[in-house]
């Protein structure tokens, strides 16, 4: 699909819900924390705010318009983000302050997701609307207990720190061979990866939020130097630091104009 093609199906969806739509989204785009999306019947993206956008790594709304969430990320992740879609569009009726485990940005963070149908204006259902926050493990309780969960919450107040596997796999009772398999199971990725992935979402919200130096970042953020964290950034984030503040920058400047 080209780009004049998914700004048309766009048009032509929000078109169908009314004149209020566009500035509804706007409204929400407002909120620094909330992520936001729209999507048709067939669970099609047909809108996304900016932190949503930096949240599921997306440079671009335009980029995902007219895909399902099983395109654009990994089928089992894609998936599990559909179900409350699938749900609400069967039922006619919303859904609030679900709780799921597989944030797009494999964060240690939950999401707290409430879905709402979307009708026309004859009231047909045409999509879904979805409102979520991401919350940290301190914030919420959930059906996992355990020694694993005091292990992330150890690295996510430790993350600064060196965190070797043998101290973490003693943390939770295991072997470092058991902990590591266990670890992969529940969040889906390794210890290693999930304290990067820390790390990475520490220094996203200074780079958002502060004029530190990118030097001064990478060591409040735990990583050995700022070459450090730039390949780490690119690796998980496709983009670099600076880049990364450079567009946080021009969306946050966008929403204080008159």
């Amino acid at each position: 699909m080209t780009l004049k093609e998914r700004k048309k199906l766009k048009k032509e969806f929000f078109n169908k819900c009314g004149p209020n739509t566009a500035a509804f989204v706007e409204l929400i785009n407002t909120l620094p924390d909330a992520c936001f999306y729209i999507k048709d019947k067939d669970c099609r993206i047909m809108a996304l705010n900016h932190r949503n956008c930096e949240v599921c790594n997306i440079k671009n709304e335009l980029d995902v318009i007219g895909l399902r969430s099983d395109e654009v990320f990994p089928p089992q992740d894609g998936n599990s983000y559909m179900m409350l879609d699938r749900e609400v569009l069967s039922t006619g009726k919303p859904v609030f302050n679900r709780i799921e485990t597989r944030p797009a940005d494999k964060s240690h963070h939950f999401m707290v997701s409430s879905v709402f149908p979307l009708t026309d204006v004859k009231g047909d259902i045409i999509g879904t609307m979805r409102l979520y926050k991401m919350v940290t493990l301190k914030d919420t309780e959930h059906e996992w207990q355990g020694k694993l969960k005091s292990v992330a919450a150890y690295i996510q107040s430790h993350f600064t720190e060196e965190l070797p596997l043998e101290m973490l796999a003693t943390l939770a009772g295991n072997s470092v061979s058991q902990f590591k398999r266990n670890f992969t199971k529940v969040f889906d990725m390794s210890p290693g990866r999930f304290i990067v992935n820390t790390r990475i979402n520490h220094a996203r919200k200074l780079l958002e939020t502060t004029d530190m130096l990118m030097s001064d970042i990478a060591q409040e953020s735990g990583f050995y130097d700022q070459s450090h964290m730039t390949k780490a950034f690119k690796t998980i984030r496709k983009t670099t630091p600076g880049e990364y503040r450079r567009q946080h920058r021009s969306i946050s400047s966008s929403h204080t104009k008159p």
